[in-house]
């Protein structure tokens, strides 16, 4: 597979910096000051993400694997089916929660849409499938998201 061109790598790890920019603000500012429009913007910006990684994978569920079985295939194809659609799902659910006010279920459901995204995808393609660099990007951005939404839930979320 082809290595990813540098203007997409460079989007890619650069795609946490709102997040990094709203974490620092929850950081920095007390709890008892309101800030009305942060964590749901913050949960927006991490579902719209997570589901934006839906969409690269729904991308890549439809390229066929040369090197594995037909037999293997229908398993294949479910697994990577579902990496596609279930981060669309922690996202809505996320937001759905935000809407509610349930701040710190949201953080978690996107803390657990993250890693059990990285999880299946890291188990559902052959290192040729992926361009190079891609399991890199994702990693790294993966831990920078991970740790700005552990911080807004130590540092913002009402419990």
């Amino acid at each position: 597979m082809k290595k990813i061109p540098l203007l997409p790598f460079l989007l890619g790890v650069l795609s946490p910096v709102p997040l990094v920019i709203m974490a620092f603000i929850m950081m920095f500012y007390s709890p008892q000051t309101t800030l009305p429009i942060l964590l749901p913007a913050f949960v927006g910006y991490a579902a719209i993400i997570l589901s934006f990684i839906g969409g690269i994978n729904w991308i890549l569920s439809m390229q066929k694997p040369v090197i594995l079985l037909d037999s293997d295939m229908n398993v294949i194809d479910k697994k990577r089916l579902s990496i596609a659609v279930v981060p669309c799902l922690f996202g809505e659910l996320a937001i759905i929660l935000t809407a509610n006010h349930k701040w710190s279920m949201a953080l978690l459901f996107l803390i657990i849409g993250f890693a059990v995204t990285l999880f299946l995808e890291r188990n559902s393609y052959l290192p040729t499938e992926q361009p190079a660099g891609y399991q890199t990007m994702r990693w790294l951005t993966t831990f920078v998201i991970q740790l700005c939404l552990i911080g807004a839930v130590i540092f913002r979320t009402p419990w």
